[in-house]
């Protein structure tokens, strides 16, 4: 039986995971061959997300150390070199956060706790949607 060659993990996407986001959705996302980065502060993610190799999506928790997740969406979507890149906002299920957070611009919402395929399926849709707009 003959595997498929996997492909550069360099040409990979970046995902950024800031917060409150599980150890088990880095996992799922690097398995499908997917360049994965914590970060564990705000300072961080609006560091990373403004530098020359920038995340292609941004999954971001409820809270970011000491800054609300909701913040610093608000400040991701506030700066014209971040506001393109997607972010999913991972919410504990509260309602009213989802609604806050598409209403500030997050691209979707996913509710803890995460479902793999949903979690894979939204970051891909995320993805191809990203790409079509660049073109």
């Amino acid at each position: 039986m003959s595997s498929l060659p996997l492909p550069d993990n360099s040409a990979a996407p970046l995902v950024l995971l800031a917060g409150a986001v599980p150890d088990s959705a880095a996992d799922l996302l690097r398995e499908a061959h997917y360049r994965v980065r914590r970060v564990e502060s705000g300072a961080a993610l609006l560091r990373l997300a403004r530098g020359e190799r920038s995340p292609r999506l941004i999954l971001l928790g409820e809270t970011v150390a000491d800054q609300t997740g909701l913040g610093l969406l608000s400040r991701l979507q506030d700066d014209a070199a971040t506001r393109a890149i997607p972010v999913l906002f991972v919410a504990g299920g509260g309602e009213a956060d989802e609604e806050q957070a598409l209403a500030l611009g997050a691209r979707d919402c996913l509710n803890l706790p995460l479902r793999p395929l949903v979690l894979l399926a939204r970051v891909q849709a995320q993805l191809r949607l990203a790409a079509l707009s660049v073109r």
